[in-house]
Formats: C-alpha cells, sequence, structure tokens
C-alpha cells in the first residue's frame, strides 16, 4: 500500500450513519482549514435510523402525551465486541450517556424471546436450566436434541459447491451441521431478525464466521474436547484441526483498540455491566442528531441536504463528484457511505469493473409497522418479541412476517417484568408494539399475494391480522404508523466474501485510493459495526496508505 497526497478535501456521499461517523471522526481529526462536504440525498440525516414522536389525542384535561415510533433499529447490543466498545465511546464523547435506557440481561425484556412455530408462541432458552424445562414442553424444540448430540459425531462432507467457492448458504451449512429442524426452525427465524433475509442465500463464511471457521478447525461446531478423538477418526485429521488460517492485523488492531476503549469508558461501561441492550429516551434518531450538531458546529464541515449524487469519476488531483443541481467539484478524498447499489450507479459508466461487483451485493425492502394501543400490557407474554421462522405453514403467516417486537417492554421503567407502571420513553403508558413484513419473502417469491407492501393501509391491517391470530390483540390502536423501507438492508449472499475481494481491488485500480468505501454494504449491518468500520477507515486515509476501506474483511 504506497503512500498518497496529504488529505486536502473531503467529499462524503451519503448521511446515514455511516456516512454521519465518517464526517465525525474526520472533522475530529483533520486541521480545520480542511473542508468536508457531506451529500445527503434527502432532506434529513440519519439515514435508516428514523424516529418520530407522535401525540396521542388529547385527555379531557386538554393535556398531550406522547409517544416514540422508531422505523429502523431501536436498540443497540452491549457487548465486549470492538464495535460495541466503539460505539459507547462515541456515545460517551457526545455526552449521551444520561440518554440511555439500559435493559439488563436477567429482565423479562431481554430474557423472554421466542420463536412462533406450530399456531404457538415458543420461548426460547435463557439458561441451562431452562433447556430441558422447554424442550419437553415447547414444540419448537422436538427432536433437536438428538440434533444437536449427533453434531459432533457427522462427518465434515461439504458439498461440490461450497469447495468450488470456499462459502456455502447458511441454511446448507446448518443443515449439515444439524438437520433441517435447527435450519428452519431456529435459525431461519433468528435471521429473519437481523438480515430479513433467506437462510438458503446468505453467506454463513460472511455472516456466521465464527462456525464457519470452527467447523474448519476442528471439523465440529459442539465440538467437545473428550469427541475430538472420535472425530478424527470419523475422516477430521489433526491437520485439520490444528490448521489456522493468517491472521488478519485488524483483528490484532481491533483488540488493542478495545482495550483502549474499555479503559477510557470505565465509567459508563460500569454502569452497563450485566446488561443486554440499550435504547435512548429520545430514540435511536437522537444520535444522528448529536453528531449533526457537532458537525454543524465545525466551520470546515458543509452538509449539503437534497443533493444527489449522479457520478463519481477519476481525475488528476483526485476524484470529480457531480450531483443532479450540475454541480461538479473535485475532492482529494471521497468517501462513498452509499449502498452498493446506489455506488454502482453512479460508476457504471467511469468505473464499470467496480460497478459490476457492487451489483452483486442485492438488499431487501421492509416494512415496519409500529402500533400504540391505549391499554398497558395488552399482550399475553413480555419479552423482547417473536420471530417467524419459515418452517411456519403459509396459513400462519399470510402476511409474510418476519418479527413482532414488543416495544414497551424494553423501554418500561421495569423492563417488562410488570410490576412498574410507565415508559422511559413515552408520555403514556400503553402498549407498544412493531410488526417487520416482508424482507426476503418480497423479493425471492413469485407467488400470487406476496408483492411487497407499500400501502400503509394494508401494511397496518396486515399488522393488526397478524396479532389479532397469534395473539388475539383485537384493540384498536391508538396510533399506528407504517414505513416503507426500501432496500434497506443489504444480502450478504453466498460469495459476499469473494465478491468483496474484487471490489477492495477493483476501486483501488479505479480510483487509486483517492475513493474509499463504507457502509453496511461491506463489513457488517448493525449501527455498531457501521460506525466502528467507519472509524478504521477515517483512521487508515489519514496514515497517508492507499486504502479501499475494505481492509478488514478481506
Amino acid at each position: 500500500m504506497s503512500a498518497l497526497r496529504p488529505v486536502s478535501s473531503v467529499a462524503i456521499l451519503g448521511g446515514g450513519i455511516s456516512g454521519l461517523s465518517t464526517a465525525y471522526y474526520l472533522a475530529r481529526s483533520l486541521p480545520k482549514n480542511v473542508p468536508i462536504t457531506v451529500y445527503e440525498a434527502s432532506n434529513r440525516l440519519g439515514g435508516y435510523i428514523q424516529s418520530t414522536r407522535l401525540c396521542l389525542p388529547a385527555d379531557t384535561d386538554g393535556k398531550k402525551e406522547t409517544v416514540l415510533f422508531e422505523h429502523g433499529p431501536r436498540s443497540l447490543r452491549v457487548s465486549k465486541r470492538v464495535s460495541s466498545l466503539n460505539m459507547f465511546d462515541l456515545i460517551n464523547s457526545l455526552g449521551m450517556s444520561n440518554e440511555l435506557i439500559v435493559v439488563p440481561k436477567d429482565s423479562a425484556a431481554a430474557r423472554n424471546r421466542y420463536i412462533f412455530y406450530k399456531g404457538k408462541i415458543n420461548m426460547i432458552p435463557y439458561s441451562m436450566t431452562s433447556i430441558l424445562r422447554f424442550y419437553f414442553s415447547q414444540p419448537l424444540f422436538r427432536g433437536m436434541l438428538p440434533e444437536v448430540i449427533r453434531e459432533p459425531f457427522r462427518r465434515n462432507n461439504p458439498p461440490k459447491e461450497m469447495l468450488e467457492q470456499d462459502d456455502e448458504t447458511i441454511g446448507s451449512f446448518m443443515n449439515r451441521r444439524f438437520g433441517p429442524r435447527i435450519a428452519d426452525r431456529l435459525m431461519s427465524g433468528v435471521i429473519h431478525g437481523i438480515y430479513a433475509g433467506d437462510i438458503y442465500q446468505l453467506s454463513v463464511k460472511s455472516i456466521l464466521e465464527y462456525l464457519w471457521k470452527r467447523e474448519r478447525s476442528t471439523g465440529s461446531i459442539v465440538s467437545l474436547s473428550l469427541w475430538k478423538r472420535v472425530l478424527w477418526r470419523k475422516g477430521t485429521s489433526k491437520a485439520q484441526a490444528s490448521e489456522q488460517p493468517a491472521q488478519n492485523p485488524y483483528v490484532e488492531r481491533g483488540k488493542q483498540d478495545a482495550l483502549q476503549m474499555t479503559l477510557q469508558n470505565k465509567d459508563l461501561l460500569s454502569k452497563l455491566e450485566g446488561a443486554s441492550v440499550v435504547a435512548f429516551t429520545k430514540g435511536m434518531q437522537s444520535i444522528a442528531t448529536h453528531i449533526e450538531q457537532f458537525l454543524m458546529n465545525c466551520p470546515n464541515v458543509t452538509i449539503k441536504y437534497g443533493e444527489t449524487v449522479t457520478e463519481l469519476k477519476n481525475v488528476v488531483d483526485g476524484a470529480m463528484v457531480s450531483t443532479a443541481s450540475g454541480e461538479s467539484k473535485t475532492y482529494s478524498r471521497v468517501f462513498s457511505a452509499l449502498p452498493a447499489r446506489k455506488l454502482a450507479d453512479i460508476t457504471e459508466y467511469t468505473a464499470p469493473e467496480l460497478a459490476g461487483c457492487l451489483k452483486k451485493i442485492p438488499t431487501v425492502s421492509v416494512n415496519v409497522v409500529n402500533m400504540f394501543f391505549e391499554k398497558p400490557r395488552i399482550l399475553p407474554i413480555t419479552g423482547f418479541g417473536y420471530l417467524l421462522p419459515r418452517a411456519i405453514p403459509r396459513e400462519d403467516n399470510p402476511e409474510r412476517a418476519l418479527g413482532v417486537v414488543f416495544d414497551s417492554d424494553t423501554v418500561s421503567k421495569d423492563s417488562g417484568e410488570g410490576n412498574v407502571a410507565g415508559s422511559l420513553q413515552d408520555d403514556a403508558d400503553g402498549t407498544k408494539v412493531t410488526v417487520m413484513l416482508g424482507g426476503h419473502w418480497w423479493d425471492t417469491s413469485k407467488e400470487e399475494g406476496v408483492l411487497a407492501v407499500e400501502d400503509p393501509k394494508i401494511a397496518i391491517a396486515d399488522a393488526r391480522s397478524l396479532i389479532a391470530r397469534q395473539m388475539g390483540v383485537t384493540d384498536e390502536p391508538k396510533l399506528s404508523q407504517s414505513t416503507f423501507q426500501r432496500s434497506c438492508i443489504p444480502q450478504y449472499v453466498v460469495g459476499h466474501s469473494a465478491n468483496l475481494n474484487r471490489i477492495h481491488h477493483s476501486v483501488l485500480r479505479a480510483f487509486g485510493g483517492k475513493v474509499v468505501l463504507t457502509g453496511a454494504s461491506y463489513l457488517g449491518v448493525s449501527v455498531n459495526d457501521c460506525v466502528y468500520y467507519s472509524k478504521v477507515a477515517v483512521e487508515d486515509v489519514l496514515s497517508g496508505i492507499r486504502v479501499s476501506g475494505l481492509e478488514a474483511g478481506v
């Protein structure tokens, strides 16, 4: 990686969380005489992070209460991963720690998670002692225990397609290791909740890398040490078991970053000890709002709202950005936080090889339906929510829903325990739920009646029908809102890792390090991942080396 000329001007394409965090880290690190320009096609920042506060009808005293709806991500996971630690470092830096709603791991809102199966909402075990109880009482788990016990003894016989592509679908992988019950009943539901995707399309290597590597190194996932000799006799050689892939230098860098951020944020992290997730009193949108306010106070930062980028071209002095308004301007560095498909559109003629690779990253759309019911705790169960796996028949899920989130439990003053009234996010004490519709069901099925539902009235009717049938909730919501999130979640399909490597080399060939990629299309779809890898890309560029922004994943 050769050095480039120092950064003298920067453009950031896209004002979602990746573009915003890129601008934030640049503004903190660059000299104040280096101009930074953010191009955002819409009239707001935050991308798919979007929170709306709505007023309930006034009561008899004329008092108006408000309810907050999340139309995208609604919480952040708390863990010791570097991306999580970095997120809380950002929250601390922005002075947002007093806005956190902390959900303890042992609370109902965190502990009680469900999957709908056989006409019943089945609780997922949350402790070792609960495993046997749920195994015998919940239809979801029937027949799974033998599959888990047999897993270490299964031969490691990957399909021919996997050997050719050095990758495999999550569905194929889980079927090989465990069988269809765990794949179709359990894993497909989990993936619906994160990617809204199809386990028979998505890459195990890119999404469940730990399991992929574990099988390659030990021949098993469960892989109890007492069974290793048996595993080797079954065809997994000692050479295979000890084989370790070359360590990516970004892994060690992540460990150092994690250590540093743990030390820097001791007080905040101590308050998060034992936490599962956090939400915000003012919604996830407050992250974008705080960063926006910070940027607006930086004299070298310009935010161009409603400015659609139409072309990105390599020129002698940098990269030229052209917009729909007729502006063309050259910058020494350009960070693209646009979805891969949008970046492909603006490089179609200037970098066709790169555009071709970018088009191989598909997306899915989701209709997010928020509902607020005046009566508190009307749901028959408490917890985080439930997911709908591919194993349930069409008649149990004609709406093509992905899952239902019990928002009021997460933001209640007692974290869903049911003994303290009131919400930490809303003025009113009612029941708030979110139904997620669509995802891969709308993009892969040609069956009649499963086209994308964009009409808000139809989406709300579908959501109400679903919770009436599955939870018996027939009350009229006091507030309801439908938000069609078009192409909101990138799909890391089989071959994503190899395609990422091609994109890495293509963008370097096309732009020579003057264009850097970041965003959910590449290294992770979570908010935590988007923010962390934006920071890594900024640090690499400011060190003067020629990078694509994807080095951590190739």
